[in-house]
């Protein structure tokens, strides 16, 4: 049972990278059926056991091409993140952590005062953007224009940090990571 798990979660991170999935639940059902596994017997991995999985794959596969891709991707965050330096912007997720693939969003958390004056600040930065809603009633801006895909989340005041999202990196982290990639 540990080695199927073991092997979705392999078969799984190799489906999401070279796919750019962002659905994971799907990427186990597609590992699982790639397999040959019963689809309702089959172990299915955590999402840790895949995201360890995803760094492996770029250990051995992606080189120094996934390495340009991710401070690309950081790069355009730090831009977003100057841009919007007074709602305290953090970068969480895939890109923070260091396992993104390209069709990873780049995440950024803000804690305005109120979630309109996000909307007003990217209107006033001509940004394209969809304004969505999580289950949990936290607000979500999709960015459309930009390279990869970005999610802006409106944190309220007070409020825990999402606990899936260890890393958190805030504008000066991130230049400091930018510059220590740029000297390796």
């Amino acid at each position: 049972m540990t080695h199927d798990r073991e092997t979705i979660a392999a078969v799984a991170a190799r489906i999401i990278v070279e796919s750019e999935l962002t659905d994971w639940s799907l990427a186990r059902r597609k590992a699982v059926a790639e397999l040959g596994l019963s689809a309702h017997g089959a172990p299915l991995p955590s999402d840790e056991a895949i995201i360890a999985e995803i760094k492996t794959y770029h250990a051995l596969y992606s080189g120094d091409e996934w390495a340009l891709q991710l401070r690309a991707q950081r790069e355009v965050a730090l831009e977003a993140m100057i841009e919007l330096v007074r709602f305290n912007p953090v970068l969480t997720g895939p890109v923070a952590e260091g396992w993104a693939h390209a069709g990873s969003e780049i995440r950024i958390e803000l804690t305005p005062e109120s979630s309109k004056d996000v909307e007003y600040a990217l209107l006033n930065l001509d940004v394209e953007f969809t304004p969505t809603q999580a289950k949990d009633g936290t607000e979500l801006y999709e960015i459309l224009d930009s390279d990869w895909p970005m999610r802006l989340v409106v944190r309220a005041p007070g409020r825990p940090p999402d606990p899936r999202h260890k890393t958190r990196l805030n504008g000066k982290m991130l230049q400091q990571l930018l510059s220590e990639m740029a000297a390796e």
